[in-house]
This record gives C-alpha cells, sequence and structure tokens, in this order.
C-alpha cells in the first residue's frame, strides 16, 4: 500500500474543516493486475506485517468494475488458504493486517512508523455512510469497523487501544447497491483523536466462510453542523436496578454504549421510546454511558454499588 500524496482529502462545510479517509471511492490502485492487486492507501494480507506469509496468503482483494458511482469498487472475497484448513478473511484496512496461522490471533493495527499504513485524523464525525453489495455463504458476516484513536490503536479493540470513538455495521446480504449508515460511539475521555482505522471484511473475522463476497465503494464520513434542540441529550437519565438500564427524558432514537472503568466496551445498542430498558448484569464499580442521538453526544458517568 502506498498513500496518497495528498494526505486528507479535505471538505469545506460551513467553513469547517472535515476529514475523509483517504482514495474513499477506491478509484486509484496499485499492482493492477498481479496479486498485490490494492487500493491506493489500504491494503490486506498480501501486505501484511508479516513478509513469511505473504507469499502463501491468497488474493482476497480486487478491482471491481461492478462500481455504485466512478468506475471502481473494491471486491472482498474470503479463500481457501492452499495445504492448511483455514480460510482467509476477505479484509482491507487503511491499516495493516497483523496475520498469523491461526485467524483468531489475526489483527489490523495504525502503523503510526509507517506513512504506508496510517493516517492522521484529528476530527469529530458523527457517523460514516458508503455503499455495498453482499452475498454471503452459510452464517457469515461481513463488517465494516472505523475506529478513531490516540497513539495507538487495533480492531479488533484490544486493551492498549486508545479509544476515541468507533463505528461499526454488520452488512446484510444485498444483490443491488444498498446505503448504510452507522454512528460513531465516542468513548468518555478527554483526548483528541490522533489516527483514524478502519477495517473492512467479507466474513466473520474468526470463522470467515469461503466465497462470501462483499463489494464496498463510496465511504464518507458525515459531520454534522446543525443542532436540533429538542432531540437533546443533555437532559437524558440512566439508572440502574435489577439489572436494567432505564433510560428517561428523551424522544427519538438514540445509540448508547456502556464502558467499565478500564475502557472495555460492556454492551452497545439503540434504544426508543418504546424500548427504554436495557438488561445487563454489572458488578459493582464505576460505569460510563456515551449517549449519542442525532446531533448531541453525552457520557454519564454511574455508579453501580
Amino acid at each position: 500500500m502506498k498513500s496518497l500524496h495528498i494526505i486528507f482529502a479535505l471538505l469545506i462545510i460551513n467553513g469547517t474543516l472535515s476529514q475523509q479517509l483517504e482514495n474513499s471511492g477506491f478509484e486509484q490502485w496499485e499492482n493492477v493486475g498481479t496479486g498485490e492487486e490494492e487500493p491506493l492507501s489500504w491494503s490486506s494480507t498480501k501486505t501484511s506485517d508479516n513478509s513469511s506469509l505473504n507469499g502463501l496468503a491468497p488474493q482476497v482483494i480486487s478491482r471491481s468494475t461492478d462500481a455504485h458511482t466512478g468506475t471502481y469498487a473494491a471486491k472482498l472475497v474470503n479463500k481457501n488458504v492452499p495445504f492448511v484448513n483455514i480460510v482467509a478473511n476477505g479484509i482491507l484496512t487503511n491499516g495493516i493486517v497483523h496475520t498469523t496461522t491461526n485467524p483468531q490471533d489475526s489483527y489490523v493495527y495504525t502503523d503510526v512508523n509507517s506513512s504506508d499504513h496510517s493516517q492522521p485524523f484529528t476530527s469529530f464525525p458523527d457517523s460514516i455512510v458508503g455503499w455495498y453489495k453482499y452475498t454471503p455463504q452459510g452464517n457469515d458476516v461481513g463488517n465494516i469497523q472505523v475506529l478513531l484513536h490516540g497513539n495507538y490503536g487495533q480492531l479488533p479493540v484490544d486493551g492498549s487501544t486508545s479509544i476515541i470513538a468507533l463505528a461499526e455495521f454488520d452488512f446484510s446480504a444485498n444483490s443491488n447497491w444498498t446505503r448504510f449508515s452507522t454512528p460513531f460511539i465516542y468513548y468518555p475521555t478527554i483526548n483528541n483523536p490522533s489516527y483514524i482505522l478502519c477495517n473492512i471484511s467479507a466474513g466473520d473475522s474468526t470463522q470467515a466462510v469461503a466465497n462470501s463476497e462483499l463489494k464496498i465503494d463510496d465511504l464518507e464520513l458525515i459531520y454534522n453542523t446543525t443542532k436540533i434542540p429538542d432531540q437533546s441529550t443533555n437532559s437524558i437519565n440512566v439508572t440502574y436496578l435489577n439489572d436494567h438500564l432505564q433510560f428517561s427524558n428523551f424522544v427519538n432514537e438514540i445509540n448508547y454504549a456502556i464502558y467499565n472503568l478500564q475502557g472495555q466496551l460492556m454492551n452497545i445498542g439503540k434504544i426508543d421510546r418504546y424500548n427504554r430498558n436495557v438488561s445487563i448484569t454489572l458488578e459493582s464499580g464505576i460505569y460510563f454511558i456515551s449517549i449519542q442521538s442525532k446531533n448531541h453526544h453525552k457520557s454519564i458517568k454511574i455508579l453501580v454499588d
């Protein structure tokens, strides 16, 4: 993977500088027609941090002319690895892949020492949108994760990741180009982001099924510039009783994420005025509830006795 000469794709929205993922429409490619064909600013298993395995890894990413807009999209396919009984996940990241012979030990991360495998990022997007086609095999589930982080970040998230915000979306079977949108859930932290890490996969990261295929195109980070007073999170209350969190004083649908004091994600989901309770067993301690509506964000600290 080689980085684009322009470090950031920049948009001016009401005078605000808004950063985007590099080459997010997958129009620019390198090594086309070879086993290391990849979009510029993105990488996969053929260019992982384990050079001894790169030559053995199947090609799981390729350029597709079946695009949502423009000329190209990225096509990810899960493939059997020759001579071993594992399936290589169709994976694409703007970081770098850490590969092993055990898929459960593999992950992607930002290599802050390599401009080819990191994207500096200091903005605060509200959500990410994009377009996809997905043909899963068996019970396979494709996924996109986008992480805003500090000095270190990896996906799936581990205990050493300095998380600022995380957006996740699971793809469902669709033979036509389908739009997705998912919000960033911001962690309770006073730190600002330093990097953005994106990971896209055609199947379950640990139990991928061969021949699941995902096409992805036109990723875009969304920045809200207006505020809607009646959707404010400022008045929302959260209480914990009898293994249930109860949310009150809100009108429209909101996203929530629950973290312990060590920053581990305990639960994530959505609530609305018809479903205000979350069933969860919490041990004694301090927890942070991150709440995000369409245009507002709030963190609440609760103490469980």
